[in-house]
């Protein structure tokens, strides 16, 4: 079963013509398309990647599905046909720039091309399917292989960065705060403002917390106030580790803060508009409950 990913915008070169429609082509093979950009240039073989946006429309106005909704292009395999006339065909046929739509038959492209058991239920299999690629890079599987390579030490190099600049702030911040207070082991800072007469919490009881949440410049992505407490069972992952660490030390009733570097809370993941990678967070929490 022929595997794809589904398609952006726009091209495609096919030479074989037997009929043109409505600025659209027809193959010997079938194929339907129309070019939107043409180049000159080498074209992908069997076992090339190439580098894509595409988008499927049903029907043509409609946009079922884009590429770009992953944030970037898609790297596809070029695979041999799986009918004639298929997709496979069409991006053998494209140049580095080219952007073409392709036509096809929805219960061909669906469950042959992209292997799906059934056509959607909104879609008849005789409907058709408008498929548009532009195609940004043709590379050999060496050439994809490099590109990889030199991408993931780009990522290394700029995580390297921003972990750096992550300590710089925070010493920063500790500074400016006049914080004193000694790190723990995992490099959580634990402020106590008012400690609780309660005990300790035990790892798989059910706490319940009220807090406020920052980025070290002050900037609040969340809070329960106006919520209630969050509730959650302790100990069980449910929160990140600096949360499980933390609250663990901490008697029912007490108000801390909790400094978290980000290695015990997103680490290099983007969480909203507010907590970029490498961010250390601050919580002001008070332990309302354990049981």
């Amino acid at each position: 079963m022929k595997k794809i990913l589904i398609l952006p915008t726009l091209i495609l070169l096919f030479i074989a013509v037997s009929c043109q429609q409505g600025g659209y082509k027809t193959t010997d093979t079938g194929l339907t398309y129309k070019h939107h950009t043409k180049n000159k240039g080498p074209k992908p073989s069997i076992d090339n990647i190439v580098k894509i946006d595409f988008a499927y429309r049903f029907p043509a106005d409609s946009v079922l599905f884009e590429s770009k909704m992953s944030g970037a292009p898609q790297y596809i395999r070029i695979d041999s046909s799986g009918y004639a006339g298929d997709i496979y065909e069409g991006l053998r046929l494209m140049s580095k720039g080219d952007s073409i739509t392709f036509l096809f038959r929805a219960a061909d492209f669906f469950t042959v091309t992209i292997g799906y058991p059934n056509v959607p239920p909104f879609i008849k299999e005789d409907d058709t399917l408008y498929v548009d690629v532009f195609m940004h890079e043709i590379f050999t599987q060496e050439e994809y292989e490099q590109n990889m390579q030199k991408q993931r030490e780009e990522v290394l190099k700029e995580q390297e960065v921003a972990a750096q600049l992550e300590l710089t702030n925070l010493e920063k911040y500790l500074a400016e705060n006049n914080i004193t207070a000694k790190p723990e082991e995992s490099g959580l800072i634990i402020i106590v403002q008012q400690e609780g007469r309660g005990p300790l919490p035990r790892s798989g009881q059910t706490v319940k917390v009220n807090y406020t949440g920052m980025v070290l410049d002050g900037t609040v992505f969340d809070t329960s106030v106006g919520r209630g407490p969050l509730e959650f069972v302790i100990g069980q992952g449910q929160v990140i580790r600096g949360w499980d660490e933390g609250i663990s030390k901490l008697k029912v009733g007490s108000k801390a803060r909790l400094i978290i570097p980000s290695h015990i809370a997103y680490g290099d993941a983007q969480r909203g508009p507010v907590i970029k990678p490498f961010s250390t967070l601050i919580f002001d929490i008070e332990l309302v409950s354990a049981k």
